[in-house]
């Protein structure tokens, strides 16, 4: 998972000074397995920061199923690895790790009962129908350099962005004859959606997309947002909202003030600060830990969260990188890529 405002460089640096605190430290290689097994293994941040398959855990990180096996770097006597295991319909057992275990991990995993074991498929994705609720979008300003930094979010500047958005992207779903249909709202559940709005974001945002076919239970909007069963009913009994799945579209834009920009190129920091947000921006698909805490000199990050119209359960996540979208074409862009969706993923993967 790559920092948006790397450049090659500071990759490069980082990966060496990891392979050279690997070479200080204690290497064990771990034989872990499960029963069941195929779960996913997630290295969880302990004291001393531990390297695990070759990086250091900073925060927890997905890894691989079982059964596999992970070579964990200890760099002290007082470094510590947490392994978690989960799988759906399964408690989650964590694993407790120092340079002195025992080379043999082993979760065995408790049955939950009532909680299905199967997941959604993402290769049903093409063939689904979608209710596109209300976009969201954020931009946020960044200005001033060095220590005079500063990145606040614009509220003039959100909405006149969502506006157009929003209008590129209805234009774009009318001429396709998508399969993506703009959700009837009336103004009730308008003002119902617009309250329910900071909760669900909260919520939605702190949900890992490699994680979501494995959690332990299946994430559910209705019990984690307080009034969101009762928005859903209401949603599906208006004529035109009867698709299986609903699509949620969030993204934050950062943009750069002009005085920013001029003060960049004298302090000869543009280049440098770009690079790494290009080389990010061409990969396609990128999946950020944390949403919220997007924040490069400039570009765009959406997540498309699709969520199943009766459960309101989140059955995929997929994020992408756009340019700064308070430009036309940018924007454009991201309108077409919203209003082909699943499409334009297909062709990233």
């Amino acid at each position: 998972m790559k920092l948006f405002n790397w450049n090659a460089s500071a990759l490069v640096v980082a990966g060496s000074l990891t392979m050279l605190l690997s070479a200080c430290g204690t290497t064990k290689n771990f034989a872990v397995d499960s029963n069941p097994k195929g779960a996913l293994v997630v290295a969880k941040a302990k004291e001393g920061y531990p390297i695990v398959k070759g990086a250091t855990v900073y925060r927890d990180t997905p890894l691989c199923e079982t059964p596999t096996t992970l070579p964990i770097t200890f760099m002290a006597d007082t470094t510590k690895a947490t392994l978690i295991a989960e799988k759906r319909g399964y408690t989650s057992a964590s694993y407790d790790l120092d340079k002195t275990s025992a080379e043999t991990v082993h979760f065995a995993l408790q049955k939950i009962d009532g909680v299905p074991e199967s997941t959604f498929d993402k290769n049903d994705l093409p063939s689904a129908e979608f209710s596109l609720l209300p976009l969201h979008v954020e931009v946020h300003v960044r200005s001033g350099v060095g220590r005079l930094d500063s990145l606040d979010i614009s509220p003039e500047a959100s909405q006149k962005a969502m506006d157009e958005l929003t209008a590129e992207v209805l234009k774009s779903l009318d001429g396709n004859k998508s399969h993506i249909h703009p959700a009837a709202i009336d103004a009730p559940l308008k003002t119902d959606w617009k309250a329910l709005t900071p909760d669900f974001n909260k919520y939605v945002l702190k949900l890992d997309a490699n994680r979501l076919p494995y959690y332990s239970l299946p994430p559910y909007i209705t019990t984690n947002v307080e009034g969101f069963g009762s928005f859903l009913g209401r949603l599906g009994s208006q004529q035109g909202n009867d698709k299986p799945y609903l699509l949620y579209v969030w993204s934050k834009c950062i943009t750069e003030t002009t005085g920013r920009q001029v003060g960049n190129v004298l302090f000869s920091l543009l280049g440098a600060a770009t690079a790494g947000y290009s080389q990010a921006a061409g990969t396609g698909f990128h999946h950020i830990y944390d949403p919220s805490a997007f924040a490069p000199d400039s570009g765009t990050l959406v997540m498309m969260c699709v969520i199943d119209a009766k459960t309101s359960e989140v059955v995929h996540i997929e994020q992408r990188v756009f340019p700064d979208i308070t430009d036309e074409d940018a924007l454009k862009a991201m309108a077409s890529a919203i209003s082909t969706f699943p499409a334009a993923a297909a062709k990233k993967e």
